[in-house]
C-alpha cells in the first residue's frame, strides 16, 4: 500500500506568510499616500473658497485691520473641516493647516491674495518637525518652484 501525503509543509506555509507580509507592507505605504492626496484636495477646496470670499470682501471694503483670528479663539475668521483648519489673517492671506486632532501636521496650504505685495497665488508649505516629509509631499503634489519656504506650481 502506498501512502500519499496531503497538505503543505510548515516551510511552504511560512514562505507564503512572508510573501504576503512583504506585499502588505508595500501596499500600506501606497494606501497612506493615496489617503493624504485625497485629504489634500479637501484643503484645496476649502482654502480656495475662503480665499475667493476674502478677495470679494477686500475689494468691497478695503479693510482687514481688526487682527488675526484662529480656531482656538472661535472667531469668525476660521473654518474647520475634518482634516483642515482654514484661517484668514489680517492681511487677507488664507492658511489651510493640515490637522490631526488639534495638532498641525506635515504641511499647510497658503493663498496670497492679489492685493498682497508678495507673489500672488497658492503655495504648499512644509510644516513643523516633519519638514523633509512635508517637502516631499508638496513636491509630489506638483509644487516644485521654491521661493523661501514656499513651494509653488510652475
Amino acid at each position: 500500500m502506498k501512502l500519499t501525503k496531503h497538505g503543505f509543509t510548515l516551510t511552504e506555509l511560512m514562505a507564503v506568510v512572508i510573501i504576503i507580509g512583504i506585499l502588505a507592507g508595500i501596499g500600506f505605504g501606497s494606501y497612506q499616500k493615496a489617503i493624504e492626496r485625497s485629504r489634500f484636495s479637501e484643503g484645496l477646496a476649502a482654502g480656495a473658497a475662503v480665499q475667493e470670499a476674502v478677495n470679494r470682501y477686500y475689494y468691497e471694503n478695503t479693510d482687514l485691520s481688526d487682527g488675526s483670528k484662529d480656531c482656538a479663539s472661535k472667531n469668525d475668521y476660521c473654518v474647520r473641516t475634518k482634516y483642515f483648519e482654514v484661517i484668514v489673517n489680517n492681511t487677507g492671506r488664507v492658511y489651510a493647516y493640515h490637522m490631526k486632532g488639534n495638532t498641525r501636521q506635515l504641511y499647510y496650504l497658503l493663498w496670497l491674495p492679489s492685493f498682497d505685495s508678495s507673489r500672488e497665488g497658492e503655495a504648499c508649505v512644509p510644516f513643523g518637525s516633519n519638514t523633509t516629509e512635508g517637502v516631499d509631499f508638496c513636491k509630489s503634489m506638483g509644487y516644485t518652484v521654491q521661493l523661501g519656504s514656499l513651494y509653488y506650481k510652475p
